[in-house]
């Protein structure tokens, strides 16, 4: 039977339904009020079908991400475009780095693509570094996932190193996807986005969602952007029609609707909880690898299991050792609201002392 293997599944679990969920990295400051308010409206029109082409969805994108509309292609969350990517390109190899999110090798695996794991050294904090591009070199692949800041560990990767890749790939004719889904989280974004690369690079394909951002997740929402024609109409082609409902389409031009302002208190808000989250952890002998993004990333050195012991505790957080190249030891949790951060470290603190130092 299908397991899933993401966070967020508390809720629907017996008895866990008041279970402080930290396994997922949704925005603590919620969705907007003018995106309920605009997918109350806009339930009057459910009775006809969505634009299949998310035309003036994909105005607003681009006028946001200051791109061409005809670059931008909008699909059912971040994954729903993840999954029709093999398929658009034939790719019949890909790199994929570990650890980094699993629906990339899930993605491949159900077009038939062969996946090469480039593994990332615990030594070098789980960074990104000039070996991929030997791997690139001689593996030749026909497509390479880089996830930045990349999930679970939060690291960023340098522009120049993603600039080096797309020059060999173009040579190859390969594709380079780069999934900045949790980029607009970090204070960093304008200097580590590749968005700078789509004019020149028709082999480059962002990827990116309106999911954890906007704190949409149950309405489903991302989009890719590149500047190869051929790419985003194969994206099209390589998945039903209708891909973003009536109410998925009109909460996404209700976000970017002030967007700047909302992405700028978010911004703020979630570095300032996340430096205080992991000095805590650090003071109870947590290695903390510093995320760039909204959760923490850290090893448990101690023999107990963490996320068992704290979800006796009600608090759930992402053990991740279903993630290639991490063990159980590594756990991730999101940065979420004041309350909610300050209920996961009166709990570790207290699992810490009674149990895990023993």
């Amino acid at each position: 039977m299908y397991e899933y293997s993401h966070g967020g599944n508390a809720a629907f679990e017996p008895g866990k339904e008041n279970t402080t969920d930290l396994s997922v990295n949704i925005n603590p400051l919620g969705m907007p009020e003018n995106v309920k308010e605009a997918v109350a409206r806009e339930i009057a029109n459910c009775s006809r079908y969505p634009d299949s082409l998310s035309r003036d969805l994909r105005e607003k994108i681009s006028v946001f991400e200051k791109t061409r509309p005809e670059y931008i292609f909008c699909g059912n969350g971040a994954s729903d475009i993840i999954f029709r990517l093999p398929g658009a390109i034939n790719a019949q190899k890909a790199i994929v780095t570990a650890p980094t999110f699993s629906d990339y090798e899930r993605a491949c695996a159900s077009f038939g693509t062969k996946t090469i794991g480039h593994k990332l050294a615990a030594t070098k904090s789980f960074d990104l570094d000039e070996s991929i591009i030997e791997t690139t070199r001689r593996e030749k692949p026909d497509l390479v996932f880089i996830c930045n800041p990349n999930n679970p560990t939060g690291r960023l990767t340098e522009t120049g190193l993603i600039r080096k890749l797309l020059d060999l790939c173009r040579q190859t004719g390969a594709c380079v996807a780069v999934d900045e889904c949790f980029l607009d989280f970090t204070e960093q974004a304008a200097e580590y986005t590749s968005k700078r690369f789509i004019e020149h690079y028709p082999n480059l394909v962002i990827i990116k969602a309106f999911t954890k951002l906007f704190s949409l997740p149950g309405i489903r929402l991302g989009y890719a952007i590149s500047s190869g024609s051929a790419l985003i109409d194969s994206l099209y082609s390589h998945g039903a029609d209708w891909p973003v409902s009536n109410l998925a389409q009109a909460a996404g031009s209700a976000a970017l609707d002030g967007a700047d302002s909302y992405i700028k208190k978010t911004v703020s808000y979630v570095s300032g909880e996340r430096l205080i989250i992991e000095e805590k952890l650090k003071q109870l002998g947590y290695k903390v690898n510093g995320a760039a993004a909204n959760y923490v990333f850290f090893q448990n050195p101690f023999p107990a299991n963490l996320s068992k012991e704290l979800d006796k505790k009600a608090i759930r957080i992402r053990s991740c050792g279903n993630y290639n190249g991490l063990d159980g030891s590594y756990c991730r949790a999101a940065v979420s609201t004041k309350e909610n951060n300050g209920k996961f470290l009166a709990a570790i603190s207290d699992v810490t002392e009674r149990t895990m130092k023993r």
